[in-house]
């Protein structure tokens, strides 16, 4: 299972981020662990009626995760 949370504040320059990170869409709320500046893979998906991803899609070419415009950070929690 995964819990998704609003992140907490903290200023980080790009070149400290130790990957997996995860971004949650602006646009359609679907979430992205990104395990490189643009891989990554959705780990919860977002509203269907904006978004034609669904969990396990896997892309190299998302919007770079340090697009402020695109995403907003968020804390992950996995467990099971």
């Amino acid at each position: 299972m995964i819990k998704v949370t609003k992140a907490k504040k903290v200023e980080t320059k790009a070149s400290e981020i130790k990957y997996p990170v995860a971004r949650k869409s602006k646009y359609n709320g679907e979430v992205v662990l990104f395990y490189g500046e643009k891989s990554g893979m959705v780990v919860e998906a977002g509203d269907p009626r904006k978004s034609r991803n669904s969990v396990g899609t896997i892309s190299e070419n998302w919007t770079s995760y340090t697009d402020e415009n695109t995403w907003e950070p968020v804390d992950l929690k996995i467990y099971g």
